[in-house]
């Protein structure tokens, strides 16, 4: 794997590309991470997730979203369209160095609503891959809240504890030690929420660790020609914390994309 950094000059992203191990297909693709703690426990699951798809003879280029990881700068001053800007510099880095003939999209939760975003947008996109998706901004806004005030009611909860995980007066959002500020939320609520079919993408994947009412909905409005839905019981519980800094690898989930891009 060769790590990189590409896009702008003025607000590089950092990536990491793995090149294929196994017969050549010239089809790349690209994953985007989610937000925050999602972060930092699906690290592996992707690192481990483009290893099996090099196998398969797939280009992989992994990257962070310009405000998080190793990309450029912070979340002030940055929009959820930036990220989508974001994943086209991937898409486009991945091409170019590689002259790969086809690119597909696979993003977990928050970066699963910013690829189907993208993909509205693009026409270049063979496949687009969804895990464990958000269906839109303010859905997600209203999970983290939820959380938020669930941990402050639990009995005998630590205001300590709870450090970092707060709504502040400017509006920014703190979930887990991460910042979503105010612009960063606004800036989604005028984007569509995950409810159609984007035009020009082949097929689609939803991969769903856990089954929900908004899952199933999402189904049935994503069905047609070209869609497929795997559920692939797997733990799930993306914002856990513990001291160790624990990480997720839902294996049953990796192994369904993997063999869905067969």
């Amino acid at each position: 794997m060769t790590p990189l950094y590409f896009g702008p000059s003025e607000a590089p992203l950092y990536g990491v590309y793995h090149p294929p191990l196994g017969a050549d297909r010239h089809a790349g693709v690209v994953l985007c991470y989610p937000f925050g703690q999602e972060y930092m426990r699906a690290h592996r699951a992707y690192r481990q997730l483009a290893m099996m798809l090099t196998r398969q003879g797939y280009h992989v280029l992994r990257f962070d979203f310009r405000g998080t990881g190793d990309s450029f700068g912070g979340l002030t001053g940055v929009r959820f369209a930036d990220w989508m800007v974001d994943i086209g510099h991937a898409i486009d880095e991945l091409r170019d160095s590689t002259g790969i003939r086809t690119v597909s999209l696979l993003g977990l939760r928050l970066g699963a609503l910013a690829a189907a975003q993208v993909c509205h947008a693009r026409k270049d996109i063979e496949r687009l891959m969804l895990w464990d998706p958000v269906l839109s901004g303010p859905a997600y806004e209203e999970e983290l809240l939820a959380q938020i005030a669930q941990r402050a009611a639990a009995p005998g909860a630590d205001p300590e504890a709870q450090t970092g995980t707060a709504l502040a007066a400017d509006g920014t959002l703190y979930f887990n030690g991460f910042a979503l500020p105010q612009a960063f939320r606004d800036s989604w609520r005028d984007l569509a929420a995950l409810e159609q079919r984007p035009a020009g993408v082949r097929r689609i994947l939803l991969a769903v660790s856990h089954e929900t009412a908004a899952f199933a909905a999402l189904q049935q409005r994503l069905a047609g020609e070209g869609f497929d839905y795997r559920h692939a019981p797997a733990p799930h519980d993306w914002n856990f914390v513990d001291n160790f800094g624990s990480i997720l690898l839902p294996q049953p989930v990796l192994q369904a994309v993997v063999d869905w891009m067969e």
